[in-house]
């Protein structure tokens, strides 16, 4: 099995079909931002286990009530306040995880995206050894050099900045364009050490794929984990690494 391969044919499929919903319904941008998000949510349903509820909604608690998530995954295991078709509103513990989905994102817009999604993620209760996947998955940046260093650490910085200081405010992921990917660290990836720090990659044409089989990994460690060569490439990315950011400043010591 050749994974570079398996990865860039995700990035070309999901542009493929994005392309080809496009030309259908060119004059009608609501609706074609709508299928961008059912592409990804129809890739997860091929990989997720069906006890994972893959939807659109909101959070809804007697004191508070997010904004409309994009990509709402849930416990399937447990009951809801309200379905219909693909659109659901949950209780927050009923939450797996959730994604923002942006067809085109300047580098200004980056400080609302993130802030808003990390106030969502605020609504759902969670530690380290709870795993859900918090993301932002955006198809095309309109800013150049998107995977340049410079670029990657204004976009980690306000990652960092969205956080207000708070763990349960972290974004676990992001996806920008074909080769921007951005992924959040509670241990070193070299190792067991404690480092709780975002990484910024350049990877050509595969960000989206990292992107997702991060999502599946965050929801299914064990059988990712146990099986990393089938779901990974074997060059693996951080050799590929351009840029990272510490949440916390006490912790940039710890950097090797």
């Amino acid at each position: 099995m050749n994974n570079e391969e398996y990865f860039l044919s995700i990035t070309a499929e999901i542009h493929a079909i994005k392309n080809r919903v496009r030309n259908f319904i060119q004059d009608h941008w609501l609706s074609d931002g709508e299928w961008k998000e059912s592409v990804l949510r129809s890739i997860l349903r091929r990989h997720l286990p069906k006890t994972i509820g893959i939807g659109n909604g909101f959070i809804f608690t007697p004191t508070r009530t997010s904004t409309q998530i994009d990509i709402l995954l849930y416990d399937n295991t447990k009951p809801v306040l309200f379905q219909d078709g693909d659109f659901v509103i949950v209780t927050p513990d009923c939450v797996k995880g959730i994604i923002e989905v942006k067809t085109t994102a300047k580098k200004s817009d980056l400080d609302d995206i993130f802030s808003k999604i990390a106030d969502n993620i605020e609504i759902i209760p969670f530690g380290h050894a709870d795993r859900k996947f918090f993301g932002v998955f955006i198809y095309h940046a309109d800013f150049d050099n998107a995977t340049a260093p410079t670029v990657a650490d204004e976009v980690l910085e306000k990652l960092y900045i969205a956080t207000r200081g708070q763990s349960r405010r972290v974004i676990n992921s992001a996806s920008i364009g074909e080769s921007f990917f951005i992924r959040y660290w509670f241990m070193a990836p070299e190792g067991n050490r404690g480092v709780e720090r975002w990484h910024a990659y350049k990877l050509k044409s595969k960000a989206p794929a990292y992107f997702l089989h991060n999502v599946i990994e965050h929801l299914c460690p064990e059988s990712v984990l146990n099986n990393n060569a089938v779901w990974y490439p074997e060059s693996g990315k951080e050799d590929s690494k351009i840029s990272e950011r510490c949440r916390k400043e006490e912790r940039k010591a710890d950097i090797p």
